[in-house]
């Protein structure tokens, strides 16, 4: 019997994930999406139509959260601004639901502690889409530092320089701070996820941080993704062509790991005409140039002896019992192990979603409540993004520890006053 799904949230981003529940349903019926909530009427149609389109079932459409609760749903997908994830989460656990809800977990640190509190007090799943670990290449970049195809690890660098003057995505919240509107949160959750779950724990870290470029412009919707938000109903910022943004949008970081490696973790959307990017692990036998995700590229690695990278037919032979779990390669024809694959950006950015929804129904059906991006990995990976920001401020090596537990969070603390965490 199909679970009930209702999804909270059809900005763009809701839009994707519905896309991501339609590709699943070609393969799993293990969710009826029964439900769609947002306070924008015609935001919520729009995701109703294109469901109903694609599947014949058209989801009821709510604009009260309670209410599409009360209709029988048995998990929510929560996929709202980042200020709302804490409030409708609780709210479901209160209800008996479970949560799959989009990145980052929470608007804060302690919002986070309160949702894994009530969850694991209730006994119900909560899980964090986070999408870039589970993409193929990822999966066998992991596979290959885990072998030791490039020795013992020691050192990252992973250095995102882009920008310029438009605001992110065009979207208006993500120019508030009230509502963690940063790239050093939006994109620095993936890249710390990504960092741990290749490199293991990070213990503590240094940061500057900065605001260059506080006035941005209003420039619709761009490349790939664009298709997904013509239907969106903007609330912030909706009639202005330009806006000021409130929180720092250049960060510098030094990482520490458990294991004794290090890492450079930098971010900007603040460079003007100039971008560039290093995404790489080194070790004590060759380096890995990481795999961008979502493209099907492969890691590259580099041994001191070799002239050319390694092919992909040599990096898996350095894996030889590595494969893609059952439900990820039900989505790629079957095929366990690859080294490389040929899906175009729409294709891998629904199935990485619906691949997150059919791990959450599972995790319900069997009862044992286990997924791979549970809270305490969430929270990681937020902890680092708020751990830059909070080093950045007091300008002070930070513990991760500190972090989690709420020891160190002045610059949060003006966030959960206004939010009444």
């Amino acid at each position: 019997m199909s679970l009930n799904l209702g999804l909270v949230g059809c900005g763009g981003m809701g839009m994707r994930h519905a896309h991501g529940y339609i590709e699943m349903r070609k393969h799993f019926d293990s969710f009826t999406l029964s439900a769609v909530c947002d306070r924008h009427k015609a935001a919520a149609n729009g995701v109703a139509s294109a469901v109903e389109d694609a599947t014949g079932h058209r989801p009821q459409v709510f604009t009260d959260y309670e209410a599409m609760l009360a209709s029988g749903v048995h998990a929510v997908d929560i996929v709202t601004d980042t200020r709302m994830h804490h409030t409708f989460a609780l709210q479901a656990f209160d209800a008996g639901v479970h949560i799959l809800t989009e990145k980052p977990m929470a608007l804060t640190m302690k919002a986070c502690r309160l949702m894994r509190d009530v969850a694991e007090e209730k006994g119900l799943v909560l899980s964090i889409g986070e999408q870039y670990r589970r993409d193929p290449m990822n999966r066998l970049a992991k596979a290959l530092l885990d072998a030791g195809a490039i020795g013992e690890p020691g050192f990252a660098m992973k250095v995102s320089v882009g920008g310029g003057s438009a605001l992110m995505h065009d979207t208006g919240w993500r120019a508030l701070k009230s509502r963690a509107g940063s790239i050093i949160i939006e994109q620095g959750v993936h890249e710390a996820d990504l960092l741990i779950y290749f490199l293991g724990d990070i213990e503590s870290l240094s940061a500057h941080t900065g605001l260059f470029a506080p006035v941005r412009t209003r420039e619709g919707m761009t490349g790939q993704i664009a298709q997904f938000y013509s239907h969106r109903v903007e609330d912030a910022f909706a009639n202005q062509e330009t806006v000021e943004i409130d929180q720092e949008d250049t960060a510098i970081g030094i990482l520490s790991f458990a294991s004794g490696a290090i890492g450079q973790l930098t971010i900007t959307n603040a460079s003007i005409g100039y971008g560039a990017g290093i995404n790489t692990i080194h070790g004590s036998a060759g380096t890995m140039q990481m795999p961008p995700t979502r493209t099907g590229v492969p890691p590259s690695i580099y041994l001191e002896s070799a002239q050319e990278p390694l092919s992909q037919q040599q990096m898996l032979e350095l894996v030889p019992d590595w494969e893609l779990d059952e439900v990820t390669a039900t989505f790629f024809g079957g095929t366990r192990r690859m080294g490389s694959y040929e899906v175009g950006f729409e294709a891998i950015d629904r199935i990485l979603v619906a691949i997150e929804m059919k791990e959450l129904a599972s995790a319900i059906e069997s009862n044992c409540r286990k997924v791979e991006v549970d809270a305490e990995v969430g929270m990681k990976a937020l902890a680092v993004s708020y751990g830059i920001l909070e080093s950045g401020n007091s300008r002070q090596p930070v513990s991760l520890v500190d972090i989690m537990d709420g020891s160190v969070a002045e610059y949060q603390s003006e966030i959960d006053r206004e939010a009444g965490i």
